[in-house]
């Protein structure tokens, strides 16, 4: 779908799950954005480098109109991740490795996960109950210029409070191991 294509769906969007998009080559497209941005230093060392052009798909432009966003998931390959707001607003809610999120449901070996139908009505059944509990989850808005940060195993969850634009990206770091 080109890109004006989707900001004319992104407008109009009137569904409860709205089509996110996640763009993983938006560097190789068009070099001027993937040189338009520097690593937090934070985040800088990343063990994947050795990998070369082996590396799995590690960042990416998200883009989504207001009420898109990704359900609960843990980031792969045992990663942490970053995420900046560029525009918009961000709600963010994470929960610990060993805390699963009320009404998911792992696979023993973690590989598939079963979740509620759509982020809304994982808020609507679930959130309240999970905010009394000894471990609650940490939760934040990310506003534009704001970055959040994704600790390797965590299960995190985003709705975009409104329409907004990201860069993310995971790596590994021999800090959390």
């Amino acid at each position: 779908m080109p890109l004006d294509r989707y900001f004319q769906y992104s407008d109009n969007a009137e569904e409860e799950r709205p089509l996110y998009l996640f763009d993983a080559k938006f560097a190789d497209k068009v070099p001027e954005m993937g040189s338009d941005y520097e690593v937090p230093v934070y985040f800088q060392e990343d063990l994947f480098k050795v990998l070369g052009e082996e590396r799995p798909d590690y960042r990416w432009v998200i883009i989504g109109p207001a009420g898109s966003g990704s359900s609960f998931h843990v980031d792969p390959n045992s990663t942490s991740a970053w995420n900046a707001v560029i525009k918009g607003a961000k709600k963010w809610v994470m929960f610990p490795p060993e805390v699963p999120p009320p009404g998911v449901h792992p696979s023993s070996d973690g590989a598939e996960v079963t979740s509620p139908v759509s982020i809304m009505e994982w808020f609507m059944n679930f959130y309240g109950a999970c905010r009394t509990w000894e471990k609650r989850p940490i939760e934040c808005v990310c506003r534009a210029g704001e970055i959040v940060f994704v600790p390797n195993g965590w299960w995190h969850l985003v709705i975009n409070l409104e329409e907004s634009i990201a860069i993310t990206q995971n790596y590994v770091s021999s800090a959390i191991t």
